[in-house]
């Protein structure tokens, strides 16, 4: 019987047997030999002023003011990343563009699958510099805006850059077709900056005229004491102004920003520090406001005051002027 079933057994070994040793004659795959292409993309990184890569069109929120295109322009230092492999093997660099348009709510995607031809740059180095202009994009697709854009950019576009690398072995990189990941692309468009009038630029008058027990004993301010203040626009800002003091001279007081909407009035103040300062706008009367102050200690020392600001400059406060 113990025969019988090593017999058995011999028999269905046999084959496993068999199969490793015709394995033994099985030719592994070369290694993968990673190429130029495995790598290969484009970053832009707006070079402007401000850093930013979308035109800009003004609207003057004062009455009477007027609407226009203001930057149109857009300077991009592009990179061309190919892993280790040396620039020279890189034989140009071409950029196409396509467009996104709002048609009253119905979204086209223009320039086909080619896209339009917007750059080409031969032998490229590793960074290299292209402008974007308004006018170039609204002439590369005019012939395929929908009517309502009378052959010009509309704000509400978007712009989409996509690429095609070639080597000079003959290989190519084209996002195109071939790649769907967050290296593929490079979106850009505009947006709207409303212009206010710089009403909070300037040097103003305080005095004050409240200041709790706490508020003198700490603060080492007191009632009728008066100086000096001055607000300005922060750069490339139409709404929030940097204040040079916050608490008008208030001992733990200091320095934040405020920001101001034009067309409703809304004033609020900007303190990131542990001070956290706040105004309360209780009176508007002509070229003076009232304002109650507090801060981070006011409630656990009793530590607050009210004070006023008087423009200097002859004009006199909107009178819409409030805080929430």
């Amino acid at each position: 019987m113990k025969k019988i079933i090593l017999l058995c057994l011999g028999l269905l070994l046999l084959p496993i047997v068999q199969s490793c040793e015709e394995n033994d004659d099985v030719k592994m795959p070369d290694p993968y030999e990673i190429t130029w292409k495995d790598d290969a993309y484009l970053k832009f990184t707006p070079s402007n002023e401000n850093g930013t890569n979308q035109f800009e069109y003004y609207v003057e929120l004062e009455t009477g003011g007027e609407e226009y295109w203001y930057l149109t322009s857009i300077d991009y230092e592009v990179s061309l990343e190919i892993g280790e492999f040396p620039v020279s093997d890189i034989s140009k660099v071409e950029i196409y563009a396509f467009a996104e348009e709002n048609n009253n709510g119905t979204f086209n995607y223009l320039g086909g699958s080619e896209g339009k031809l917007l750059e080409t740059i031969v032998d490229p180095e590793s960074t290299f510099m292209i402008t974007v202009t308004k006018d170039q994009l609204a002439d590369l697709f005019s012939s395929e805006f929908s009517p309502n854009h009378n052959g010009d950019v509309l704000v509400s576009d978007i712009f989409e850059f996509k690429w095609v690398i070639t080597g000079q072995d003959g290989a190519v990189v084209d996002t195109r077709k071939d790649c769907f990941d967050f290296n593929c692309t490079y979106s850009m468009g505009s947006r709207i900056v409303e212009i206010a009038p710089p009403i909070w630029e300037g040097t103003y008058d305080y005095e004050w005229i409240e200041v709790s027990a706490g508020g003198v004993t700490w603060g080492d301010v007191e009632v009728g004491q008066t100086g000096t203040i001055s607000m300005a626009l922060q750069p490339g800002s139409f709404t929030v102004y940097d204040v040079s003091d916050l608490s008008c001279d208030y001992y733990y007081g200091g320095p934040g920003a405020l920001s101001y909407s034009y067309d409703t009035g809304l004033v609020e103040i900007i303190d990131d520090t542990w001070r956290q300062q706040q105004w309360n706008i209780i009176d508007v009367d002509g070229p003076t406001i009232t304002v109650e102050w507090t801060y981070y200690y006011t409630v656990s020392y009793d530590e607050y005051g009210t004070f006023t600001l008087t423009r200097t400059d002859g004009q006199d406060w909107p009178s819409n002027i409030y805080t929430n």
